[in-house]
Order: structure tokens, then sequence, then C-alpha cells
């Protein structure tokens, strides 16, 4: 009998030590700090939305959530880095709409969409077409009639090929029918400085990285690319007012992870982080930064991502864009 027993318990021993040892690695999580890589500069609307957020997350999980700037490549360089790190919900990729452009716009993109799995989309404001104080045009109407009088002798600055602001502006002159120079830059911080200095007439930004120059009366707002007019700027009219053509053009941030992050991550990724951004005092913050909380499932970001993947397709196309 004794025997038995104790047959008995070592056999739920052993199976309760199976047990322990079957349990998955990522039970523990996080147990270190969580590194969010972000594709541009310290000091951008962008950095500044990871590290608001970033900042929430850290207190949420009780884990440091550590800023990775890697500018450059159009968001290419933060993409890789990411790509290629293990799928463990340790390493994160925050994103915007140049994510799925580049898979088009690139002749070799180091990433397919498919390598990454969507967390949360966290947020989305307009880009703003803005015109340096000695620009020969005061309102979008006007610089439409300039161009149109003598197409591409016009430039306007962007923040560099591929990015938000670029595309929008290439969707409105496609859109108005009128042409103007390119001049990428890297970053909106240079063209925006140009634009000051009156080195450039005229700037597609996001609003955001544009609104405080607008707001010290550095730089004359032209029209935003919302919807409706936007609520910090009630007397900028939207590009669609001034056109008379529909015209939408939204900047949205998101939260990736590598493809294979265990699926409980995920979930857990998306819950603190829907809590995160619902927050009154984040919500104002993020309001003040020019762009507006999203939030919801990682499915619905999805979406997001796989209609914009077709729609940049289709400009990349038809404006015959190509990044190298």
């Amino acid at each position: 009998m004794i025997s038995s027993t104790l047959s008995r318990l070592a056999i739920a021993a052993l199976a309760a030590g199976a047990s322990a040892t079957a349990l998955p690695a990522h039970s523990a999580w996080p147990d270190k700090p969580i590194r969010l890589v972000v594709p541009s500069s310290p000091g951008g609307s962008a950095d500044a939305i990871a590290r608001l957020v970033g900042d929430r997350l850290s207190r949420a999980m009780g884990q440091p959530v550590l800023i990775d700037n890697k500018g450059g490549g159009g968001g290419n360089i933060a993409t890789e880095a990411v790509v290629r790190s293990p799928a463990d919900g340790y390493t994160l990729l925050l994103t915007g709409n140049n994510h799925p452009l580049n898979v088009s716009l690139f002749a070799k993109p180091p990433y397919k969409l498919d390598d990454f799995a969507s967390v949360i989309e966290l947020t989305r404001g307009p880009s703003i077409f803005v015109a340096a104080p000695n620009a020969p045009f005061s309102t979008l109407r006007e610089l439409i009639d300039k161009s149109k009088a003598s197409p591409g002798s016009i430039a306007y600055g962007s923040p560099g090929i591929g990015l938000p602001s670029h595309i929008a502006f290439e969707m409105f002159q496609r859109t108005a029918d009128v042409t103007l120079a390119h001049a990428p830059y890297k970053g909106s911080g240079p063209s925006l400085a140009d634009a000051m200095g009156g080195q450039i007439p005229v700037v597609s930004a996001t609003l955001g990285a544009a609104l405080p120059h607008v707001k010290a009366g550095k730089l004359k707002a032209l029209a935003v690319t919302s919807e409706k007019r936007w609520p910090t700027l009630p007397d900028v009219p939207t590009v669609t007012e001034v056109i008379g053509k529909p015209f939408v053009h939204l900047t949205w941030l998101g939260i990736l992870a590598p493809k294979g992050t265990p699926a409980p991550i995920l979930a857990q990724l998306n819950a603190e982080l829907n809590k995160v951004i619902s927050d009154p005092a984040v919500k104002t913050a993020i309001d003040g930064m020019g762009t507006t909380a999203v939030g919801g499932t990682a499915l619905a970001f999805q979406k997001v991502i796989d209609d914009e993947a077709v729609a940049s397709k289709a400009l990349v196309q038809s404006a015959k864009l190509r990044a190298d």
C-alpha cells in the first residue's frame, strides 16, 4: 500500500514537473525591458508620441520601454531592425503610412507586410500645407492658380520621399491637376526651417510638426488634408473646400511586432495600449500634437494597413514614384 501510494505521488510529482516545464516561455512576459523602435530622429512628432505612450506602457507593464530611434531610409532602417529581431514581444516597431507604401516604392524593400503582426493603431491626423512668409501666395487657391499658369515653376518641400506628407502632396497635385517640383528633405525640421527662412515657398508636413510654427506666425497655413477642419486650426480650410473635390489624407501611427510573436503577448499589448491611449491626460497630450488617439483591435489596424497598401501601390504606379 505504501509502495503504491508512493508511486502515485511520484507520478503526480513527475506530471506536475512536466507541466511546469511545458509552460510557454512567455508566461512571465514581460520580465525585462521592451524596445520600441522608432523610424525617425528624436524630437519629431512620432518620437514624442512614442515616448508618451512608452512611458505609460512602462508603468502598466512594470518594465522599462526603451525608445530606439533609427531614422533614415524612409523608415526601412527601423523596420529591417525589427524584422530581424526575435518574435518574443521584446522588440516592437512604431510605424506609419510609409510601412505599406515602401513595399511598392522601393525596388528591393527589406521586408514584406506579412513579416509583421499588427498590435494597435495609436493615432491619426492630417498633414498641412504651409507657405513661407515671403511666398508669392497666401492661400491654396492662389498657389493652384500660379502653378497652373506656370507648371513646375514652384517647388514644394516634404520630409522625404515616400513619407506621408510627401504622399499627401502628390495626391493633392493629381486631384487638383497641378504640377510642382518636389524638393525632398531629410525630415520635417529642415524643410520647415527652410520655409521659415524663405528658401522654399511651400512645404507639406504633418500637422504636429508644423503647428507650433503656424501658431507662432512663422508660417502661413494654406490647408489641412483632413475631411473636416481640424479643431486646433478652425480657421484653416480643408483641401476639399479649396479644390471642390473630395480629398482626404491622414497620417497614422501604430505598433507592429515581428511575425510569430505569441498571440497572448499581442493580446496583452493591445489591451494595455488601449488603456493607455484612452486615458484623458494622454488623449489631451496627443491632441496637442496635432493628431488624435484611435485605438481598437489589431484586426482593425491590419485592415488599415492592407487598404493603404492597395492605394499606395496604385499611386506609386500612376505617379511613377520610385526610391532607391
